[in-house]
């Protein structure tokens, strides 16, 4: 790597966001290889200033050789009553309050740069589900984690957890009484092995004796709880795991009803219920085990609190569990499960464009006229009604011809804490913001705090085949 003098770099400092970053590392990647731990000082649309401790004093780097840069973000907190998610048509994903829908635009009061507003021709999608209280989310390092097993058998790495060998990775006093624990799985050569231990009294080992178990071995499942002799809960398989090297789980739990249910891909997979939970050792400690050598990744870990006004748990179905796949979820001997918003189509027909599905897992026929302080106009063939954004779960978005964002010099892509992932083109730095612009919703300044990783020269082919293959 060739060192640039960071005195050429003074005319771009950012003090207010050099105080931010104190203490905080980071971690740089460049196009030949080289990686640098450290901190950000400063940034520009060319270049930036990076504090190393190999290094001798804080020196500048152009852009045009980094490949990514990993920073330390921060969750804001939220109280608002619900999350919409917008999908947009060149891969972004936005997650915030939804501010308003008209037939020309998408609005969302987001945590990271306030209120963005997306042209309806460059989205995709919409989708609402309930706001919960996080009580983490990251990783952003390994400290408060305990490593138990071989030793150096798991390590942090650009957001994400990465098992080596045998070996779990754990927290303790985590975990709610009743929680939703979800992450990002990814594996290699079709080899899916983990084990999640959930209420655990103790994650100094790899043999859980206490809490709930569930193990994942390629493309079946099984849970149990590790107090009783035996302790088998239910078992089962999904499709998703042998599709795919990379899936999306959450896990619902209660130690205070022994209720348990897993989505994967944001599709209800099962439930369980334990006639034991009352007799067995719960905390609050939550542990991801390796059972293979194989290279494990687990990324965007999410602990939030389970709304104690609904019932996100449902009750399990009467009847044999079969094989989960397919487009959806097959379960032979039962129907689709009610009250969750990620249950499978009800009808094989298609629904019509202008029906909306609810919470509860009815359906509305209608057209959004307003939407004011959380609560939504819609006219309906049987007149208008008024409903908290928070009831739905999609909204039919006007039907348009749908067009993508031109690409830029200079564009970036920022994943933020919350989960978002953003393309823009990074026209200054200043005052603890980037301001970016970008076809899909003009111009807006984005905290630096509330990012995650930001990556540079996406569109650079070379770049981002290193940046596929280094992902492991």
């Amino acid at each position: 790597m060739k060192l640039f003098s960071s005195t050429l770099f003074i005319a771009f400092a950012v003090a207010e966001f050099c105080a931010a970053q104190e203490n905080k590392v980071s971690i740089l990647r460049f196009s030949n290889g080289d990686r640098l731990t450290g901190s950000l000082e400063t940034l520009s649309a060319d270049l930036l200033v990076w504090n190393s401790p190999i290094l001798d004093k804080p020196s500048a780097f152009f852009l045009k050789s980094v490949v990514d840069l990993t920073l330390p973000g921060t969750q804001s907190e939220s109280n608002a009553d619900h999350e919409a998610i917008v999908s947009l048509t060149n891969g972004d994903v936005v997650h915030g309050r939804l501010a308003s829908v008209t037939d020309d635009a998408i609005s969302l009061e987001t945590a990271f740069c306030g209120r963005l507003t997306f042209k309806r021709l460059n989205v995709s999608g919409l989708k609402i589900r309930d706001s919960r209280k996080f009580i983490y989310r990251g990783p952003v390092g390994l400290e408060g984690w305990k490593i138990a097993g071989k030793p150096k058998s798991w390590s942090y790495e650009r957001s994400a957890f990465f098992a080596h060998a045998q070996g779990g990775i754990g927290k303790e006093n985590i975990l709610p009484e009743e929680c939703s624990v979800s992450f990002d799985a990814s594996w290699k050569d079709e080899a899916f092995g983990l084990k999640v231990i959930l209420f655990s009294t103790d994650i100094g080992g790899i043999e859980p004796t206490s809490g709930y178990e569930i193990t994942f071995q390629r493309g079946g499942f099984l849970v149990r709880n590790c107090n009783a002799q035996g302790g088998f809960l239910g078992n089962g398989q999904s499709q998703e795991f042998l599709e795919n090297e990379k899936v999306k789980i959450e896990i619902r739990a209660s130690r205070k009803t022994g209720k348990l249910c897993m989505l994967v891909n944001d599709q209800m997979i099962d439930s369980w219920s334990d006639p034991e939970f009352k007799k067995g050792k719960f905390a609050g400690g939550l542990q991801f085990i390796s059972v293979g050598s194989l290279p494990l990744r687990i990324s965007s870990i999410a602990v939030a609190e389970l709304d104690k006004g609904g019932d996100q748990i449902p009750e399990p179905q009467v009847g044999m569990g079969g094989f989960r796949g397919g487009m959806g979820i097959q379960r032979f001997g039962a129907g689709p499960m009610a009250n969750d918003d990620s249950s499978p189509p009800e009808s094989k027909k298609p629904s019509e464009n202008n029906r909306m599905k609810l919470s509860n897992g009815d359906s509305l026929e209608g057209e959004v006229s307003a939407i004011n302080d959380g609560i939504i106009d819609i006219k309906t063939p049987l007149g208008e009604i008024q409903l908290p954004v928070a009831r739905l779960r999609d909204i039919k978005l006007k039907s348009a011809d749908l067009e993508i964002c031109i690409r830029r010099k200079g564009d970036i892509r920022a994943s933020m804490s919350d989960g978002s992932s953003i393309v823009f083109r990074m026209d200054g730095v200043a005052n603890g913001s980037i301001t970016g612009s970008s076809q899909n919703f003009g111009s807006a300044d984005f905290k630096i705090d509330a990012i995650n990783r930001i990556e540079f020269n996406i569109y650079d082919p070379d770049l981002e085949g290193k940046r596929v293959s280094e992902e492991w």
